[in-house]
């Protein structure tokens, strides 16, 4: 069951990655094979659809383009073309994960060490749960004693 579960992904993955590899061609010139297709073809068809050998590409989101440019793909957003192959895009979400976890364990780091300055702070001065935990239920007698007080006098 499993078994046919994971031949059954890796199936749609082949062929999301044959989808892919069809590039929209706008800019490049018309050879003369597709001007014969095209004039037999509707005039209302204004896109031409060509087979690209070569890897999968990726269309980019905005999120992916800032990614390629904080990890040094490319040094602009503006040189960031709109497709790209799916191993670049995916060595740098790789990269880009990496920097995220060094940074957050460089963070965990700070705020351990700062954890530990507060706590030894704390204990110069005498504050620790258990007398802060006091306090506070003696502030809470204190306060229901008083009300109390102040009900009974208001029920003479």
């Amino acid at each position: 069951m499993f078994c046919t579960r994971l031949i059954r992904q890796f199936k749609l993955l082949r062929i999301r990655q044959l989808h892919s590899t069809f590039v929209r061609n706008e800019n490049k010139s018309v050879s003369e094979k597709s001007k014969t297709t095209e004039t037999s073809q509707s005039t209302g068809q204004k896109e031409q659809v060509d087979f690209v050998r070569g890897p999968p590409m990726v269309a980019l989101s905005n999120i992916d383009k800032r990614i390629l440019v904080w990890v040094k793909r490319y040094p602009s957003l503006d040189q960031v073309p709109d497709y790209v192959s799916y191993q670049c895009i995916q060595h740098a979400h790789t990269k880009a994960r990496i920097r995220i976890c060094f940074f957050m364990m460089f963070l965990a780091i700070i705020i351990c060490i700062s954890a530990v300055m507060i706590g030894k702070k704390d204990v110069a001065a005498g504050k620790n749960i258990a007398t802060e935990r006091m306090k506070w239920y003696m502030e809470v007698k204190e306060k229901g004693r008083k009300e109390a007080a102040e009900n009974a006098e208001r029920a003479q």
